[in-house]
């Protein structure tokens, strides 16, 4: 009898827990339900944008290719507005900034790369933005905005080109010793396989240092 009367005095108290909590459960149920179909609608719609982005991606290159510059220039601002939120934005405005600078629009040019600077994901993308603008400041002659860019990096991810692009500013500034040293630091950071060390070996030859005696600049 006490056991039937146990069973019956817990179906009551969950009855009363019930009556009492249900619309909270129901409501906790509910928010988690929706939570997961939102977070499945998320990653279908991050799914298909970054389809559309790579879509839209290829038509800019073709255009870039072909080459029709008007239209990749409106695809290459296109996809930094429309898909910030890729690589693809981001590819596109390092890949408009070299066609601006080739059609003889600097200053399009360096706006495309802080475009990229601006839609970058990642620290070593827009780490990599910085040191092409340098590289375009210094083609344009730009020396002096190049040398205060310059002077705020501290690149992790790129080193080598930081270290070779103050060595260019250095000896455009008349001073071979430091900008040897700045060669020989290139070199040291840059791969051993790095496509640019030759040039670089060859800016430190003319600079008055050697290759052979590089070592970090402390």
């Amino acid at each position: 009898m006490s056991e039937q009367y146990d069973e019956h005095e817990q179906s009551e108290r969950v009855k009363q827990w019930l009556v009492k909590n249900g619309s909270n459960l129901l409501t906790g149920i509910l928010l988690a339900v929706s939570a997961v179909f939102a977070w499945q609608w998320w990653q279908n719609h991050q799914v298909k944008k970054t389809q559309e982005a790579g879509n839209q991606y290829q038509t800019f290159v073709s255009a870039v290719e072909k080459p029709d510059f008007a239209k990749a220039v409106v695809l290459g601002e296109a996809m930094a507005k429309n898909y910030a939120d890729t690589d693809y934005a981001f590819l596109a405005s390092l890949r408009l900034a070299k066609l601006q600078q080739q059609q003889g629009k600097p200053e399009a040019a360096l706006a495309a790369l802080d475009k990229a600077d601006k839609v970058s994901l990642n620290e070593q993308n827009r780490e990599l933005a910085k040191i092409r603008k340098l590289q375009m400041l210094i083609s344009q002659g730009k020396q002096a905005d190049a040398g205060k860019l310059a002077a705020t990096l501290n690149a992790v991810h790129y080193p080598g080109s930081l270290a070779d692009i103050r060595g260019d500013l250095a000896l455009a500034a008349g001073d071979r010793g430091q900008a040897a040293a700045f060669y020989r630091q290139a070199l040291l950071k840059l791969d051993p396989d790095a496509g640019s060390r030759a040039l670089i070996e060859l800016k430190l030859t003319e600079a008055g240092g050697s290759a052979d005696k590089a070592q970090e600049i402390r």
